[in-house]
């Protein structure tokens, strides 16, 4: 690593606590003048260090910016394969690639903006710089890919359980892979599979999760579905890690009964009345359950209607509950 990222490696590890010049210029073998060109340069970047005469540096708890150093100093340890970019058209694009030249399992990839952020069915999602969380995760699951459906249960999952850590009151799961808090989207889930179609096996699945952390200026088509979790506490480094820590457990118990009860009970749409394309026309029923493989069962004017993929539309009042 570089001088710069070693310091800020130190400093993320001492987040709120000040850190001598002379301490960290004899832990990085370099003189104190060094120490301070790197400070320098980090402070021009966005990072909020304070520095106090006879005390040394401090990174300030408000200081959010997403970096490998701050998401392995949140996570408790180093991880080799965590890439971190200003700027990328799409996480999971890049993620695929990665994934595709052998990137092994359980590397991230995080951006601070996107522009070409890509959402369900084709669709953009909407990723202004400095604001949001988009991170994906490689995964070599080696699953058949009628199953990969349970790596998109464990990522809601995964996804729920971290922002409530982090303060987020009963975040919901719109089925499959929206997160819902308030009655608007805050996160949407992008699962993609790649692998030997011919085996049905899915070598690879990258997991690409989107979050409104303090995004406040939505697109007009936005502005009522979409908003905000808004971290009073912590960074985004700290959910990051969160989700991570829970995504990579959970992908070890997918055919645990525990996670499939959970995205049960974190569900938006159980009991709930909506509306769904089947086969190129638009219907309607009540959702009776969500079945072991994560499929929605729903009973219609004409019988039950199994449904494997696809979007569902709720009513406003659904999404508020």
């Amino acid at each position: 690593m570089s001088l710069k990222q070693n310091v800020i490696t130190i400093l993320e590890q001492n987040r709120g606590q000040a850190v001598s010049g002379q301490d960290l210029a004899e832990r990085l073998g370099v003189s104190r003048a060094a120490v301070w060109k790197a400070v320098q340069f980090l402070k021009e970047e966005g990072w909020e260090i304070e520095a106090a005469t006879k005390k040394g540096y401090c990174l300030r708890f408000s200081s959010d910016i997403l970096s490998a150093e701050g998401f392995c100093a949140a996570l408790g340890e180093h991880l080799a394969d965590v890439t971190v970019l200003p700027k990328v058209d799409s996480t999971n694009t890049l993620a695929k690639k990665m994934a595709a030249d052998g990137s092994p399992h359980g590397t991230v990839v995080m951006a601070e903006e996107q522009t070409a952020g890509r959402g369900r069915m084709g669709r953009q999602f909407y990723s202004p710089a400095k604001t949001g969380l988009y991170m994906s995760v490689i995964l070599h699951p080696c699953l058949p890919v009628e199953e990969s459906l349970k790596v998109t249960v464990a990522a809601a999952v995964a996804v729920c359980r971290a922002m409530e850590r982090m303060g987020c009151q009963s975040p919901k799961i719109k089925w499959v892979n929206d997160i819902f808090s308030h009655g608007k989207k805050v996160c949407g889930i992008l699962t993609e599979a790649m692998g030997d179609f011919e085996s049905g096996i899915a070598e690879s699945i990258v997991v690409g999760i989107g979050i409104n952390v303090k995004t406040d200026d939505f697109p007009e088509e936005l502005r009522n579905v979409a908003g905000s979790i808004g971290l009073v506490e912590g960074t985004r480094n700290a959910l990051a890690a969160e989700i991570y820590r829970e995504l990579m457990r959970l992908c070890q118990q997918l055919s645990a009964a525990e996670l499939m009860e959970e995205y049960r009970r974190r569900s938006l749409v159980l009991g709930r009345e909506i509306s769904f394309w089947n086969h190129g026309r638009r219907c309607q029923g009540r959702v009776k359950e969500i079945n072991d493989k994560g499929n929605l069962v729903i009973v219609t004017k004409t019988g039950i209607e199994i449904l494997q993929a696809g979007e569902i539309s709720l009513g406003s009042d659904a999404l508020c509950q």
